[in-house]
């Protein structure tokens, strides 16, 4: 059963094109790019990993992470954070879990390090 991956980033084009090279390695792929809506994304798709982009209008990545981590049903899903600033201004603002944090533009051999197969 191939794995499900929720993207959540407020540019459309970036999650596209993310989710067509992910669909193209098995994933199941479902993109949000309204992060207010991203918890009730992952309660609908139920995915194993949450790829969130860290700066968007509405609300951070950091606001969507806490949001998933501290829900009973969504706690074993993995979090990457996928930033074009630096972790030291992104860590503090995460919740106290491991979450990954990959820089812009995503280097896709390392992400696919972070996936499950």
């Amino acid at each position: 059963m191939a794995s499900r991956i929720l993207l959540v980033d407020d540019d459309p084009l970036a999650t596209s094109g993310l989710a067509r090279l992910l669909e193209r390695r098995g994933y199941l792929v479902r993109e949000e790019n309204d992060p207010r809506h991203a918890l009730t994304a992952a309660h609908e798709f139920a995915p194993q990993v949450v790829i969130l982009d860290y700066l968007m209008p509405q609300c951070h990545g950091g606001d969507v992470a806490w949001q998933i981590a501290t829900d009973p049903t969504l706690r074993s899903v993995q979090l990457i954070i996928c930033s074009a600033i630096g972790q030291t201004e992104i860590a503090p603002r995460l919740p106290p879990i491991r979450i990954p944090i990959l820089p812009k533009p995503v280097e896709m051999n390392m992400l696919l390090q972070l996936l499950p197969a």
